[in-house]
C-alpha cells in the first residue's frame, strides 16, 4: 500500500481527516485539531495501492490478497435511560462493507493518491517501551522550525511524488483529450484540460499542453471537459409551469433549442390502465404550451406552442428539412409538423389512445430517428422492445428487437437485439449507424441502419458503477461517429454525459455540471459538438436544463500563461511548410540576381579596358579598314546593351568610312571620346 487516508462526508461535502503512509511505523497519532462527527455524517477511509502484478489483486485475508485498515479512536458521550443511568452496549458509528454506499467514492478528491509529506517529528524506528512516544505527531507542529537538507530532500521527494502522479494520472486516464480534440475536428491548442493541482503545489508549473499557469493564483476547477454555463437558461424568461422535460433537440442552426415538456403533469400510475391505455375520459389534453424554442445564446423562451395538444410529452427530433417529430406514450402516437404550420400535423404514425405490437400500432413510443429521404425509424422501446422502420409516407417497411427471455451472454449482460425499454435513438446515416438506448439494461447497441445487422453494443461504465442511460445523440459535423450519451435514474449515484466513439465503442471523455444532474432524460448536442444541452425530469424550471461549452483557453482561472512553439505542432509544421514554399523562390530570384550583375560587372571591366586602349593607340598609324574593324570589334557587345547610345559623336568620321576613298588621309580619332553609360554598366 502506498496511501492510506480517511475523510468526513456531510451533505455531500468530503473533508480529510488524516493522510498517512502505510510504511509508517504503526501507532496512533494525536490530530492537529479536534474533528466532530455528527449524526448522519458518514467517515470513508481509503486505501492505495501499487499492483505491479499481470493479474487482480483483491481485498481479503489470504496471502493471495492485500489488506489495509485505517484505525481511528474517538470517544463520545453515551445515552442515558430515564433514571440517569447509562446504556450500554449501543454503537454510535455504524460499519458498513462493500459497496452499500458506493456513491461516496466519486467525491475522494484526485489528490488522495498523493503520499504525505514525512513529518520531521518521526524519526527511526528503536526499540523499547517508549517507541510509540517517539513516532507520535509533535503537539507543536505547524510552528517554525529549523530545516535540515534531510527535510529538503523529503520535501524534494514529496514534489517528486506528486509529479509523478500527475505523470500516472495522465497516463492511465482513459479520457485522451488529444483524441476528444481530434473527433471533434478542434486544434488541440484551442481547448485544455483544466484539472488543477493548486491544492498541492506553491509554485507553477507546465499545464497542460501549451500554458504555464501560476496555479496558487487559480481556484479549483472542474477537471470536466465540458464546463455548466451556470447563467443559462435566463429562467426568468422560462414559464413557471415549465415541467417534467420528454424531449429537446436543436435546430438546423443549432440557435434554438426546442423542449417538449409535461407542464404540471407528471407522469403516473393513475394516468394508465393495467393494458398501457390512457384514461382520456378522465383526463384531458395539457393546456400548457408544451413546445418552448429557447434562444441558445440569451438563453430567453422566444416561442411556445402545443397547448391542449398533447397528453404525455415524450420524444423530440427536428429532421433536414426543419420538420419537428413528436412522440406522445399516452396517444400511443407520433406526429410530424411542418414548420409552417405548427397547429396540424403533418404525418401522424399509430392509432390514438391504442396501444398495440401491429404494424400500424405502436405502445409508448419513445423517440424518432429520420433519414435524409424522409423515412424514419420509431423507438417502440416501453412496450414492444423494437425498432421500426417506415417510410416517408408513414408506412411500415421492417422492424428488429425482442423481448428479453432470460439468457444471458459471455459478459453477463442480455443477448444483443434484446431490449429492456428502447429509450432513445440516434442515426449516422454516413456511417450507416442506427444506435439504440437499451435504457435498463444499462447499455447502447448499435445496428446497420440499412440491413438492421447487430454492429456493437456500448457500455459506458464498469458493471458496478453503470446506471440507465436515458438518451444518446449524434453529433454530425465531427471527425468521425462521436455519439453522446447520458445517464439518470435514481439507482445512477452518480450522473454524468459521455462522449463515445461508436465505431469503435471507446469512450472519449466524460462530465457532469455542480452541483450533480438529478433526472436527466434526453440530450441535444451542437452539430461540432462544442455544446450539449441536457433536459431534467425537473421539478421547477430553475433545474430543468443546462447547457455545457468546450471549455477554452480564456475559461482558466488564470490568464498568466506564456504561449509556446512545439515542432511536433500540426499548425507550426503547416506554417513552416508555406513559409518554405514562399522562400525558395525569393531564394532563387535573388542567387539569379547576383549572378547577373556579376555578369554586368565583368562586361563594364572589359569596356574600360577597351578605352584604355583607344587612348593608348590613338595616334598609332593603321588603316582605315583596320580602324573600322577595331572600333566595331571594341563595341560590338556594348551597343548589345546600351541601344547605341555609346556611338562616337564625330559625324565627319562615319561619313569618311562609309565613302570607302583610300586617297584620304586617314582620319584623326579625337582622344575626348563621349560616352552615355547605361544604368546596368
Amino acid at each position: 500500500a502506498r496511501v492510506n487516508s480517511l475523510y468526513r462526508v456531510r451533505d455531500g461535502v468530503i473533508t480529510q481527516i488524516v493522510k498517512g503512509d502505510p510504511q509508517w511505523p504503526q501507532s496512533f497519532y494525536p490530530l492537529s485539531t479536534a474533528v466532530e462527527i455528527q449524526n448522519d455524517d458518514y467517515l470513508v477511509g481509503q486505501c492505495v495501492y501499487d499492483n505491479d502484478d499481470d493479474q487482480i489483486v483483491r481485498v481479503g485475508p489470504t496471502h493471495k490478497d492485500e489488506m489495509c485498515n485505517v484505525y481511528a479512536m474517538y470517544s463520545y458521550e453515551p445515552t442515558k435511560t430515564a433514571n440517569g443511568k447509562q446504556k450500554t452496549g449501543e454503537v454510535p458509528i455504524r460499519s458498513c462493507w462493500d459497496n452499500e454506499f458506493s456513491s461516496l467514492i466519486n467525491l475522494i478528491p484526485h489528490d488522495s493518491e498523493v503520499p504525505p509529506r514525512r513529518p520531521s517529528d518521526i524519526g527511526e524506528t528503536r526499540s523499547g517501551h517508549d517507541t510509540h512516544a517517539e513516532h507520535a505527531m509533535n503537539p507543536t507542529i505547524g510552528k517554525h522550525t529549523s530545516s535540515t537538507s534531510d527535510d529538503d530532500q523529503s520535501y524534494d521527494d514529496y514534489m517528486d511524488e506528486v509529479e509523478n502522479m500527475r505523470h500516472r494520472n495522465r497516463g492511465s486516464n482513459p479520457y485522451d483529450i488529444n483524441k476528444v480534440l481530434s473527433h471533434l475536428g478542434l486544434p488541440d491548442y484551442e481547448y485544455v484540460d483544466a484539472q488543477n493541482y493548486d491544492y498541492l503545489l506553491p509554485t507553477h508549473l507546465t499545464y497542460g499542453k501549451e500554458q504555464t499557469v501560476k496555479l496558487h493564483n487559480a481556484k479549483i476547477t472542474s477537471p470536466n471537459l465540458y464546463t455548466c454555463v451556470e447563467t443559462w437558461p435566463d429562467v426568468k424568461s422560462l414559464p413557471g409551469q415549465l415541467g417534467e422535460i420528454g424531449g429537446i433537440t436543436l435546430n438546423k442552426a443549432n440557435d434554438e433549442l426546442i423542449v417538449f415538456h409535461r407542464g404540471t403533469r407528471k407522469w403516473e400510475t393513475k394516468y394508465f390502465t393495467g393494458n398501457y391505455r390512457f384514461r382520456n375520459e378522465v383526463y384531458g389534453p395539457i393546456d400548457d404550451d408544451v413546445l418552448l424554442h429557447v434562444d441558445t445564446r440569451t438563453g430567453q423562451t422566444k416561442a411556445r406552442w402545443g397547448a391542449k395538444m398533447f397528453y404525455m410529452p415524450h420524444g423530440l427530433t427536428i429532421d433536414h428539412a426543419g420538420n419537428i417529430w413528436v412522440t406522445d406514450i399516452a396517444m400511443h402516437q407520433v406526429f410530424m409538423f411542418k414548420p409552417n404550420d405548427l397547429l396540424h400535423p403533418a404525418l401522424t404514425v399509430g392509432e390514438m389512445f391504442q396501444p398495440g405490437s401491429g404494424p400500424t400500432q405502436l405502445c409508448r413510443p419513445a423517440d424518432v430517428a429520420v433519414m435524409k429521404n424522409g423515412d424514419f425509424f420509431v423507438a417502440d422501446g416501453y412496450c414492444n422492445s423494437r425498432i421500426i422502420k417506415f417510410n416517408r409516407k408513414g408506412e411500415y417497411i421492417t422492424e428488429w428487437g425482442t423481448p428479453m427471455n432470460g439468457m444471458r451472454d459471455d459478459d453477463g449482460f442480455p443477448l444483443p437485439n434484446q431490449w429492456n425499454i428502447v429509450h432513445s435513438i440516434a442515426l449516422n446515416e454516413d456511417a450507416q449507424l442506427l444506435c439504440g438506448a437499451d435504457r435498463e439494461n444499462y447499455r447502447i447497441q448499435c445496428f446497420n441502419s440499412k440491413t438492421g445487422e447487430f454492429q456493437r453494443q456500448i457500455r459506458v461504465e464498469g458493471k458496478d458503477n453503470i446506471g440507465p442511460i436515458y438518451a444518446i445523440e449524434f453529433a454530425p459535423n465531427t471527425n468521425g461517429t462521436v455519439l453522446f450519451a447520458v445517464t439518470g435514474g435514481a439507482e445512477t449515484p452518480v450522473k454524468k454525459v459521455y462522449m463515445i466513439d461508436a465505431r469503435s465503442g471507446d469512450i472519449l471523455t466524460s462530465f457532469d455540471s455542480d452541483p450533480h444532474l438529478k433526472a436527466p432524460h434526453d440530450i441535444a448536442v451542437s452539430s461540432n459538438g462544442r455544446e450539449v444541452y441536457v433536459g431534467e425530469l425537473a421539478t421547477s424550471p430553475a433545474n430543468a436544463l443546462h447547457k455545457f461549452e468546450l471549455s477554452k483557453r480564456k475559461d482558466l482561472p488564470t490568464q498568466a500563461f506564456s504561449k509556446r512553439i512545439y515542432l511536433n505542432d500540426k499548425n507550426f509544421r503547416t506554417s513552416l511548410i508555406i513559409m518554405a514554399f514562399f522562400a525558395i523562390p525569393v531564394l532563387l530570384a535573388v542567387i539569379f540576381g547576383c549572378l547577373i550583375r556579376i555578369r554586368n560587372l565583368r562586361k563594364l571591366r572589359r569596356l574600360n579596358t577597351f578605352l584604355s586602349d583607344v587612348k593608348t593607340n590613338s595616334t598609332a598609324p593603321t588603316s582605315v579598314l583596320g580602324d573600322w574593324m577595331n572600333r566595331r570589334k571594341g563595341f560590338e557587345k556594348l551597343d548589345q546593351c546600351s541601344d547605341g547610345e555609346n556611338e562616337p559623336l564625330e559625324n565627319d568620321l562615319n561619313d569618311d568610312i562609309n565613302s570607302n576613298d583610300e586617297s584620304k588621309p586617314p582620319p584623326t580619332v579625337n582622344n575626348n571620346i563621349a560616352f552615355k553609360m547605361g544604368a546596368s554598366l
